[in-house]
């Protein structure tokens, strides 16, 4: 008695398309559709901005030095050029400490989350 044997190799092949098709369909239906009104409200929001630490004995820069004049009485001062250094500007009379931002209170003293505006 002879039985025919069945070609596993041809079969296999043939599921393995099979698999891949219709992963492929289930891909595109759920690339195409819009999203829901659950994903649109738990959408993840703007990272925050990144706040330096200033201390009392961290660097200093001039205003003067750092600023450029837009118009008459009007300055600008790039953000990265005073992150982490205390921004100092001459002429006010009276000495005052500013932070833009948060002060906290470590061991080492007042430190500013953000930038530290000496007057």
């Amino acid at each position: 008695m002879k039985t025919q044997g069945m070609n596993f190799g041809i079969l296999a092949v043939t599921l393995v398309a099979g698999a891949l098709v219709c992963a492929g369909t289930a891909y595109a239906q759920t690339e195409k559709q819009p999203p829901t009104e659950k994903q649109i409200i738990n959408k993840p929001g703007e990272p925050p901005i990144a706040l330096h630490r200033v201390t009392g004995t961290s660097p200093t820069v001039d205003l003067a030095a750092v600023s450029k004049e837009v118009s008459p009485g009007v300055l600008e001062v790039d953000p990265n050029v005073i992150a982490g250094k205390r921004l100092v500007v001459p002429g006010s009379g009276k000495g005052k400490n500013i932070c833009l931002g948060k002060w906290i209170t470590l061991r080492s003293g007042p430190t500013c989350e953000g930038s530290w505006v000496q007057m």
